[in-house]
């Protein structure tokens, strides 16, 4: 099982600087297999976000993306803590 990646609608395409994009980049150039979901395209910098994903709460505890799931079911979330796993990712997340 590949870690999920929950992202807005500007993971592909939005400007350099979204952390969304960002993360996708940087999850491509590790060699990381991942699956990739777009979670909500409406809000898609996280303005005005306050109880407008219940779902994401419900699984993260907050409301805020992006946010990785990884194969044991643990959250990371932010982007900054997601970079950091990245940089520190095991091997057997490699694409083969």
């Amino acid at each position: 099982m590949s870690p999920v990646l929950y992202v807005c609608g500007l993971d592909d395409g939005g400007p350099w600087f979204h952390p969304c994009r960002r993360l996708v980049r940087a999850m491509d150039a590790a060699g990381i297999a991942y699956e990739r979901r777009v979670f909500d395209r409406n809000r898609p910098f996280g303005l005005f976000t306050t109880g407008r994903r219940p779902e994401l709460r419900a699984m993260t505890g907050q409301e805020k993306l992006p946010v990785l799931q990884l194969d044991d079911g643990e959250w990371v979330v932010g982007s900054a803590a997601i970079l950091k796993w990245v940089a520190q990712a095991p091997p057997a997340h490699a694409r083969s």
